[in-house]
């Protein structure tokens, strides 16, 4: 029972660490797009999702590097480069030490995310992996809503203060050298044990178009707030924290919620961002706002934990790092070029590259994946 908490605690903090992933500079995002204006909004944009870029590095040797040294030992790296990158910024107001340093940060939540489902896999019992993975993202969702908040109340002293919340990586850091039992390098790094199949490849194509379309309402809330609604920081991280509030509550039930949709778990939570987004787009002011950020939290919170679930029980437990890696990584390209994505998209599509129209092609985009990924698992080619 002891080794038992211990996991759980060490899987919880690291995915609080993670969470802010999510959060990245989405608080104040408007007011940096104010401040470095000159280099154009999509490219302040950039900012927010540039991690994905060393991210997919990171999540692409993990598996490998499992098989050289123990898990334990690379997410403490992985917290510790998410501490130093996520608060360097504070010291200085040079657009190229941020853009250095979010370019940075992506290396360690590449390391480090992928890993607490293969740590999952390593320490708990198949039968108890939901309830675990339920944890993982209440982790990232108390992580997000604590980087919302904190650090859109930090972003009222100036902003620069907000980068100061990146030291939740090091009570994280704390908790996984004093919790986290030690475990052995992985074995082997044989073809037939670390192979991955259809489910992978098949989650992992949803992982793009999913990211591609959810960062619509990342890089877009904090700039469609502070042009029609407020310019006070502080509402933008209340906002994004109800994000990640459902986000939370969805892990807490996900053993429940995954029961009772069993294979359908991660379509409908596809479906919720497009209910979320539509909300947005045909309920003014406020309430909409708060329902778009509800909805997108239920979505990433499940479909995250729903996808992690699938991976675990469809491929060798050897093999898993490397699946969540790949799975990963080709979610990253999607989270990566979103911004230049949505914004052409926006353009071509309606004519204008604005938030709202971004929030219209992010609308239509996740009700067309939901629709194609409810095909598929109708047909059971995504199910164990």
């Amino acid at each position: 029972m002891l080794k038992k908490n211990k996991v759980a605690v060490s899987v919880f903090f690291i995915a609080f660490a993670t969470g802010l992933n999510i959060t990245g500079i989405s608080p104040i995002l408007g007011v940096v797009n104010e401040k470095y204006q000159q280099y154009g909004t999509s490219v302040v944009q950039l900012l927010h999702t540039l991690p994905y870029l060393l991210l997919m590095l990171g999540s692409l040797i993990v598996g490998w590097w499992t098989t050289k040294t123990s898990k334990k030992k690379i997410l403490s790296l992985g917290l510790l480069i998410i501490g130093f990158c996520g608060i360097l910024p504070f010291f200085s107001d040079s657009f190229y030490l941020l853009f250095l340093s979010r370019l940075l940060i992506g290396f360690g939540f590449g390391i480090s995310s992928p890993l607490n489902a293969a740590v999952i896999t390593d320490l708990v019992e198949e039968e108890n992996r939901a309830g675990y993975m339920g944890l993982h993202v209440v982790g990232m969702g108390i992580g997000t809503m604590i980087g919302n908040l904190a650090g859109g109340m930090l972003s009222g002293f100036g902003y620069h203060f907000f980068y100061l919340v990146y030291m939740i990586a090091f009570i994280s850091w704390i908790a996984v050298q004093f919790l986290l039992p030690e475990t052995l390098p992985a074995a082997s790094e044989k073809a037939d044990e670390m192979k991955l199949n259809a489910v992978v490849y098949g989650l992992s194509a949803a992982s793009f178009a999913h990211t591609l379309f959810i960062n619509a309402y990342s890089t877009n809330i904090g700039i469609y707030l502070i042009q029609n609604i407020t310019k006070d920081t502080t509402v933008t991280g209340i906002v994004t924290a109800v994000n990640a509030i459902f986000a939370l509550l969805m892990g807490a039930f996900f053993a429940k919620i995954s029961g009772i949709l069993k294979r359908y778990t991660v379509a409908v939570s596809v479906f919720a961002a497009a209910a979320g987004y539509g909300a947005l787009l045909f309920i003014p002011g406020m309430i909409g706002v708060y329902l778009a950020s509800a909805c997108c939290g239920i979505s990433l919170s499940c479909f995250m934990a729903g996808c992690s679930m699938q991976i675990s029980v469809s491929v060798e437990p050897e093999a898993v790092a490397k699946a969540n890696g790949i799975f990963s990584v080709v979610g990253s390209i999607g989270g990566l070029i979103a911004p230049v994505f949505m914004g052409n998209a926006a353009s071509v599509v309606f004519g204008e590259n604005t938030a709202m129209n971004q929030f219209h092609v992010a609308c239509i985009g996740m009700f067309v994946l939901g629709v194609i990924m409810a095909l598929a698992v109708s047909r059971r080619r995504w199910s164990k």
